[in-house]
């Protein structure tokens, strides 16, 4: 029997930190009732760092969100808002001195002020329409982008007809003002109605707005003809930009001189590309051509640097690029997977929310640069995890049919034995723009500790691995995915860890239509789960909210009407009636 854990280009997770004898199985009720913990914010000199927690505290649905603070050496920790509502997205002001943070205590979302050494909050926004996003201007004011309010004479007609509307009024636009901190009463209009605003990034001067815009809210208008402009306090534009796909990340450099955001020139999810742009002049560049990244936010860090946050695989990297030399430095290579981060130039640390195999989400903190094993855990939210006993995971790589190479996540029982086969689990993510991250997810653990493999494997079309395979699958949805998956299987077979006789197959949204589509291929797999997956693109064209015209030409280099083949046959209804599986 080939041994499949030493020889064969396997990543094994060795994670002392959390590698303890535990006594239990993760129960499906304790993982949904498990304390998250998100976006973490520096103060400005970096002496704490503020961050939410959310509970499950009924089995209704909602969550409750508070928000703490600890300082950055993990010696003191309190807990600043305490509310029954919802508070979340802290962020500091640029002397320190408060704490803003949306919460929907009057029963709409609106902005609070906090003191950060304790006391009541306070309201700091009066508008009647609920706060979308907002942004600090300097210690007296931020903008805030609220909805405009619709046309009242469409609404009258649509109640008067019962609800109805006309297909397309439906979508709304933005107002954009800068509210004052020391009188709540005055209130500035900015721009009023004339698109929809997804994004804004103040000048540090407070004479400029970068948005990120599109004609409405409409999302396939916000993916496909989105805008970069910059206006002044009248409204005016002084800067547009619209080259690419799907931007965002807009944030203005401390100097007011250049923006920076990210956008894709690939298809419209390869967020490949970070650009800059000089506002006076026009001029935009392309920093990360060559890099050929998969970014998910950035940030200045000081005139001339950016921070940006890049999905490498099943792993995410926080790097640093200058903006003339264009050289690219790791500020933390990939190792964990993120789900947060904060910047602070004056200490070079970076505060994080990471997981990584089988460690529980955790805050860390770390210098620029430091080895990620040696960062710092300063928050662990479900230390209980620990106590339990959690599968393992590992990233193998493999051959697909075409020799291309595939990486994909293998989590498995904690005392595996690799003389042994075991049953296993397909799960085919979600997309087909996505990617399995090596994280601590519910059905890795829960089908592992029963004694199953769990194989997600990032086929072709997915992110995280380039442009070229991100665009691999265009026209070709259930073709080189399939194959992907597939090999697999067969190579998870061929080292003799998996019986074939004994193995399952399931998956959410894109998940879903790869395992309609797996079983109308193969009849290799006892049971098949599909979950808000398509079955005939044909018909989802004419009813889906983003993926029409434009979009349908990438995905499918064609649209129904033309090219109606394109569309039946990467269909999983069409191959439906071979479907023999259960």
């Amino acid at each position: 029997m080939k041994k499949l854990f030493f020889p064969f280009m396997v990543v094994l997770l060795v994670l002392p930190l959390f590698a303890q004898e535990t006594k239990d199985k993760i129960s499906i009720e304790e993982y949904l009732r498990r304390t998250s913990i998100y976006d973490p914010q520096f103060s400005p000199d970096g002496e704490w760092i503020a961050y939410v927690t959310s509970v499950k505290v009924r089995w209704d649905g909602r969550r409750n969100s508070d928000i703490w603070l600890i300082s950055v050496d993990g010696e003191q920790k309190r807990k600043l808002t305490n509310s029954e509502a919802a508070d979340w997205e802290p962020r500091w002001s640029p002397d320190g001195k408060r704490v803003l943070f949306s919460s929907t205590r009057s029963g709409k979302r609106q902005i609070h002020s906090i003191n950060p050494d304790g006391g009541e909050a306070t309201v700091v926004d009066t508008g009647e329409e609920p706060v979308r996003m907002f942004r600090w201007i300097d210690d007296a004011s931020i903008a805030i982008v609220t909805s405009s309010p619709r046309d009242s004479s469409v609404a009258a007609r649509e109640k008067a007809a019962g609800g109805g509307y006309v297909v397309g009024s439906e979508f709304g636009k933005s107002t954009l003002w800068v509210q004052s901190l020391t009188n709540p009463e005055e209130r500035e209009k900015i721009v009023d109605g004339r698109f929809h605003i997804s994004d804004v990034s103040p000048s540090p001067d407070g004479k400029w707005f970068a948005l990120i815009t599109s004609e409405d809210s409409d999302l396939y208008k916000s993916y496909m003809h989105p805008r970069v402009v910059v206006i002044d306090r009248e409204g005016e534009e002084v800067f547009a930009f619209d080259g690419a796909k799907a931007m965002g990340g807009i944030d203005f450099s401390p100097d007011n001189a250049h923006i920076a955001f990210y956008g894709s020139t690939v298809g419209l999810s390869s967020a490949n590309a970070l650009f800059v742009a000089d506002v006076k002049s026009g001029m935009v560049k392309n920093l990360t051509a060559d890099f050929d990244p998969t970014i998910s936010s950035l940030r200045w860090i000081d005139e001339e640097s950016i921070g940006f946050l890049a999905i490498r695989k099943t792993y995410t990297g926080l790097y640093r690029i200058h903006m003339g030399n264009q050289k690219i430095t790791p500020m933390i290579k990939p190792f964990y997977t993120f789900f947060g981060y904060t910047i602070n130039d004056a200490s070079k640390k970076v505060a994080f929310i990471g997981t990584r195999g089988y460690m529980p989400t955790t805050l860390f903190v770390t210098d620029w640069g430091r080895s990620p094993e040696r960062a710092e855990a300063l928050v662990v939210p479900n230390e209980w995890m620990k106590e339990r006993t959690l599968a393992k995971s590992r990233i193998i790589t493999y051959p697909s049919d075409d020799g291309q190479t595939i990486e994909a996540v293998l989590t498995m029982p904690h005392n595996v034995d690799e003389n042994e086969s075991y049953p296993l689990v397909v799960l085919p993510h979600g997309g087909p723009d996505g990617v399995s991250l090596d994280d601590l997810g519910l059905f890795g653990q829960i089908f592992s500790q029963e004694g199953w493999l769990v194989l997600e494997p990032n086929f072709r079309g997915g992110i995280g691995y380039g442009s070229e395979f991100y665009a691999a699958n265009r026209g070709r949805i259930g073709d080189v995915d399939y194959r992907d998956i597939m090999a697999g299987v067969d190579y998870l077979i061929d080292e003799g860890i998996v019986d074939s006789d004994r193995m399952v197959v399931g998956g959410w949204s894109f998940g879903g239509t790869m395992t309609s589509w797996i079983a109308g291929q193969t009849d290799r797999f006892k049971a098949a789960v599909t979950v808000a997956g398509v079955s005939d693109y044909y018909s989802r064209y004419g009813q889906g909210d983003i993926n029409h015209t434009d979009v349908a030409r990438w995905e499918f280099k064609g649209v129904p009407a033309l090219q109606p083949e394109h569309f039946r046959r990467s269909s999983p209804i069409t191959f439906m009636h071979q479907c023999t599986t259960p």
